[in-house]
Protein backbone atom coordinates (compact mmCIF):
# COMPACT_ATOMS: atom_id res chain seq x y z
CA UNK A 1 0.00 0.00 0.00
CA UNK A 2 1.51 3.24 -0.56
CA UNK A 3 2.04 5.92 2.50
CA UNK A 4 -0.53 8.35 1.04
CA UNK A 5 -2.51 5.31 1.53
CA UNK A 6 -1.70 4.60 5.31
CA UNK A 7 -2.75 7.95 5.74
CA UNK A 8 -5.94 7.48 5.20
CA UNK A 9 -6.78 4.50 6.73
CA UNK A 10 -4.94 5.71 10.32
CA UNK A 11 -7.91 8.34 9.73
CA UNK A 12 -10.43 5.82 9.11
CA UNK A 13 -9.68 3.71 11.65
CA UNK A 14 -8.29 5.67 14.59
CA UNK A 15 -9.72 9.51 14.12
CA UNK A 16 -13.04 9.03 12.38
CA UNK A 17 -14.43 7.54 15.43
CA UNK A 18 -13.19 10.67 17.25
CA UNK A 19 -14.57 13.00 15.22
CA UNK A 20 -18.49 11.66 14.36
CA UNK A 21 -19.15 8.93 16.71
CA UNK A 22 -19.55 11.47 19.27
CA UNK A 23 -21.25 13.88 17.50
CA UNK A 24 -18.53 16.45 17.34
CA UNK A 25 -18.96 19.59 15.80
CA UNK A 26 -16.48 19.59 13.10
CA UNK A 27 -14.84 23.01 14.05
CA UNK A 28 -13.58 20.88 17.17
CA UNK A 29 -11.69 18.19 14.81
CA UNK A 30 -8.16 19.95 16.18
CA UNK A 31 -8.88 19.27 19.47
CA UNK A 32 -9.49 15.86 18.61
CA UNK A 33 -6.99 15.34 16.18
CA UNK A 34 -4.27 16.78 18.70
CA UNK A 35 -5.56 14.65 21.40
CA UNK A 36 -4.42 11.40 19.96
CA UNK A 37 -1.60 13.49 19.44
CA UNK A 38 -1.23 14.25 22.48
CA UNK A 39 -1.80 10.10 23.51
CA UNK A 40 0.89 9.02 21.28
CA UNK A 41 3.46 11.93 23.01
CA UNK A 42 2.61 11.14 26.72
CA UNK A 43 6.11 10.73 28.69
CA UNK A 44 5.97 6.85 28.62
CA UNK A 45 6.14 5.99 25.15
CA UNK A 46 8.54 8.95 24.44
CA UNK A 47 10.62 7.51 26.97
CA UNK A 48 10.34 4.22 25.26
CA UNK A 49 10.76 5.04 21.70
CA UNK A 50 12.79 8.00 21.96
CA UNK A 51 15.56 7.15 24.83
CA UNK A 52 15.23 3.12 25.31
CA UNK A 53 15.84 2.30 21.21
CA UNK A 54 18.54 4.39 21.13
CA UNK A 55 22.23 4.39 22.18
CA UNK A 56 23.14 6.14 24.95
CA UNK A 57 23.47 9.54 24.45
CA UNK A 58 22.89 9.49 20.21
CA UNK A 59 21.89 12.98 18.96
CA UNK A 60 20.71 13.74 15.66
CA UNK A 61 21.47 17.08 13.66
CA UNK A 62 18.66 19.13 13.33
CA UNK A 63 18.04 22.75 11.78
CA UNK A 64 18.71 25.52 14.87
CA UNK A 65 15.18 26.96 14.06
CA UNK A 66 13.54 23.06 14.12
CA UNK A 67 14.48 22.93 18.19
CA UNK A 68 11.05 24.98 18.62
CA UNK A 69 10.76 25.21 22.81
CA UNK A 70 8.53 26.89 25.40
CA UNK A 71 10.92 29.72 25.38
CA UNK A 72 10.14 30.56 21.07
CA UNK A 73 6.40 30.88 22.06
CA UNK A 74 6.87 33.17 24.87
CA UNK A 75 9.02 35.61 22.42
CA UNK A 76 7.02 35.22 18.93
CA UNK A 77 2.96 34.84 21.46
CA UNK A 78 3.51 39.40 21.34
CA UNK A 79 3.97 39.12 17.49
CA UNK A 80 2.24 36.06 15.68
CA UNK A 81 -1.53 35.06 15.99
CA UNK A 82 -2.18 31.64 17.44
CA UNK A 83 -3.18 29.67 14.20
CA UNK A 84 0.24 31.61 13.14
CA UNK A 85 1.90 30.00 16.29
CA UNK A 86 -0.02 26.60 15.75
CA UNK A 87 0.84 26.31 12.03
CA UNK A 88 4.51 27.11 12.87
CA UNK A 89 4.58 24.33 15.58
CA UNK A 90 2.97 21.98 13.34
CA UNK A 91 5.58 22.97 10.61
CA UNK A 92 8.86 22.21 11.96
CA UNK A 93 7.92 19.08 14.01
CA UNK A 94 6.88 17.94 10.29
CA UNK A 95 10.13 18.60 9.41
CA UNK A 96 11.53 17.04 12.78
CA UNK A 97 9.70 13.66 12.36
CA UNK A 98 11.14 13.32 8.81
CA UNK A 99 14.69 14.00 10.07
CA UNK A 100 14.44 11.52 12.81
CA UNK A 101 12.84 8.80 10.45
CA UNK A 102 15.61 9.57 7.92
CA UNK A 103 18.10 8.07 10.54
CA UNK A 104 15.95 4.96 11.27
CA UNK A 105 15.59 1.60 8.97
CA UNK A 106 11.75 0.48 8.61
CA UNK A 107 12.39 -2.26 10.82
CA UNK A 108 14.01 0.05 13.66
CA UNK A 109 11.25 -0.38 16.34
CA UNK A 110 10.58 3.37 16.62
CA UNK A 111 9.84 4.19 13.16
CA UNK A 112 6.56 3.52 12.73
CA UNK A 113 6.08 5.53 16.13
CA UNK A 114 7.91 8.51 14.40
CA UNK A 115 5.48 7.30 11.13
CA UNK A 116 2.52 7.94 13.26
CA UNK A 117 3.10 11.23 14.98
CA UNK A 118 4.51 12.60 11.39
CA UNK A 119 1.04 12.24 10.14
CA UNK A 120 -1.10 13.24 12.44
CA UNK A 121 1.07 16.72 12.55
CA UNK A 122 0.35 16.72 9.00
CA UNK A 123 -3.26 16.54 9.70
CA UNK A 124 -2.85 19.22 12.02
CA UNK A 125 -0.87 21.55 9.10
CA UNK A 126 -3.42 21.11 6.57
CA UNK A 127 -6.40 21.97 8.96
CA UNK A 128 -4.55 25.88 8.35
CA UNK A 129 -4.59 25.76 4.48
CA UNK A 130 -6.35 28.85 4.20
CA UNK A 131 -4.59 30.48 6.65
CA UNK A 132 -2.88 33.98 5.77
CA UNK A 133 0.61 32.57 7.34
CA UNK A 134 2.71 35.52 8.51
CA UNK A 135 5.75 36.70 6.88
CA UNK A 136 7.85 36.35 9.95
CA UNK A 137 6.66 32.39 9.88
CA UNK A 138 7.65 31.74 6.54
CA UNK A 139 10.81 32.82 7.28
CA UNK A 140 11.34 31.00 10.29
CA UNK A 141 10.90 27.80 8.03
CA UNK A 142 12.79 28.73 5.26
CA UNK A 143 15.51 29.29 7.34
CA UNK A 144 14.60 25.60 8.96
CA UNK A 145 14.75 24.17 5.48
CA UNK A 146 18.39 25.73 4.55
CA UNK A 147 20.01 23.45 6.39
CA UNK A 148 22.77 26.29 7.24
CA UNK A 149 22.80 26.36 10.82
CA UNK A 150 22.37 22.80 12.29
CA UNK A 151 22.66 21.56 16.27
CA UNK A 152 22.85 18.09 17.83
CA UNK A 153 19.72 17.12 20.15
CA UNK A 154 18.55 13.95 21.29
CA UNK A 155 15.62 12.42 19.89
CA UNK A 156 13.91 12.62 23.05
CA UNK A 157 14.18 15.91 23.64
CA UNK A 158 12.74 16.74 20.39
CA UNK A 159 9.24 15.24 21.31
CA UNK A 160 9.68 16.38 24.69
CA UNK A 161 9.47 19.72 23.18
CA UNK A 162 6.81 19.06 20.61
CA UNK A 163 4.80 17.83 23.30
CA UNK A 164 5.22 20.79 26.12
CA UNK A 165 4.75 23.19 22.86
CA UNK A 166 1.48 21.43 21.61
CA UNK A 167 -0.06 22.07 25.35
CA UNK A 168 0.66 25.45 26.02
CA UNK A 169 -1.00 26.32 22.39
CA UNK A 170 -4.12 24.15 22.76
CA UNK A 171 -4.55 22.86 26.11
CA UNK A 172 -6.65 26.69 27.37
CA UNK A 173 -9.45 25.78 24.18
CA UNK A 174 -9.20 22.01 24.12
CA UNK A 175 -9.54 21.37 27.61
CA UNK A 176 -13.47 22.72 27.24
CA UNK A 177 -14.14 20.16 24.53
CA UNK A 178 -15.42 16.72 25.24
CA UNK A 179 -11.99 15.62 24.20
CA UNK A 180 -11.00 12.89 26.95
CA UNK A 181 -7.44 13.34 25.73
CA UNK A 182 -7.34 16.95 26.65
CA UNK A 183 -9.43 16.46 30.24
CA UNK A 184 -6.17 16.55 32.27
CA UNK A 185 -4.18 19.50 30.49
CA UNK A 186 -3.00 21.90 32.72
CA UNK A 187 -3.84 25.40 31.22
CA UNK A 188 -0.42 27.12 31.19
CA UNK A 189 0.19 30.46 33.15
CA UNK A 190 2.18 33.43 32.13
CA UNK A 191 6.09 32.92 32.52
CA UNK A 192 7.24 34.98 35.83
CA UNK A 193 9.61 37.03 33.12
CA UNK A 194 7.50 37.24 30.68
CA UNK A 195 4.74 40.37 30.15
CA UNK A 196 2.66 38.51 27.94
CA UNK A 197 -0.07 36.52 29.11
CA UNK A 198 -0.27 32.62 28.21
CA UNK A 199 -1.86 32.26 24.35
CA UNK A 200 -5.94 32.40 24.29
CA UNK A 201 -8.34 31.08 22.38
CA UNK A 202 -11.46 33.33 21.69
CA UNK A 203 -13.69 31.20 23.82
CA UNK A 204 -14.93 27.86 23.96
CA UNK A 205 -13.15 24.73 21.51
CA UNK A 206 -15.54 25.39 19.13
CA UNK A 207 -14.94 29.24 18.58
CA UNK A 208 -11.42 27.87 16.95
CA UNK A 209 -12.36 29.01 13.91
CA UNK A 210 -14.56 32.01 12.17
CA UNK A 211 -17.85 30.94 12.34
CA UNK A 212 -18.54 31.84 8.61
CA UNK A 213 -15.59 29.70 7.42
CA UNK A 214 -16.27 26.63 5.76
CA UNK A 215 -15.51 23.55 6.92
CA UNK A 216 -11.25 22.58 6.01
CA UNK A 217 -10.67 19.62 4.41
CA UNK A 218 -8.30 17.68 6.38
CA UNK A 219 -5.45 17.11 3.84
CA UNK A 220 -6.11 20.27 1.24
CA UNK A 221 -3.73 21.58 -1.53
CA UNK A 222 -0.96 20.81 0.76
CA UNK A 223 0.58 17.72 -0.88
CA UNK A 224 1.41 15.31 1.70
CA UNK A 225 5.77 14.24 1.43
CA UNK A 226 6.03 10.94 3.19
CA UNK A 227 9.23 10.82 4.57
CA UNK A 228 11.99 9.06 2.69
CA UNK A 229 14.51 6.63 4.11
CA UNK A 230 16.54 4.94 2.04
CA UNK A 231 20.06 6.31 2.52
CA UNK A 232 22.66 7.46 -0.19
CA UNK A 233 25.35 4.56 -0.27
CA UNK A 234 28.15 6.72 -0.88
CA UNK A 235 27.00 9.48 2.14
CA UNK A 236 29.59 9.19 4.65
CA UNK A 237 27.76 9.04 8.28
CA UNK A 238 28.15 11.42 10.64
CA UNK A 239 27.49 11.60 14.29
CA UNK A 240 23.70 11.65 14.79
CA UNK A 241 22.77 10.82 11.02
CA UNK A 242 23.96 6.91 10.97
CA UNK A 243 21.42 4.53 10.77
CA UNK A 244 21.34 1.68 13.26
CA UNK A 245 18.97 -1.32 14.33
CA UNK A 246 18.97 -1.58 18.23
Amino acid sequence: MPRGGYLSLYFSIFLAPILWSEGLEPQTEECAITGSLREKLQYKNRLRYMKHYFPIDYRISVPYEGVFRLANITRLQAELSQPNLRYLWASLNCNTMEIIQNVLLEDHPSWNYIKEIYELLVYVREIAVDLQVDPRVETILTLANSGKDRKLVKPKALLDNCYKVMDLLYCLCCKESNIRNWEDCIVPQAQPHSHQPPPQCAGPAALLYRPSQAQTPLVGERELRPPQVEADPQRQAKLGEDRFIP
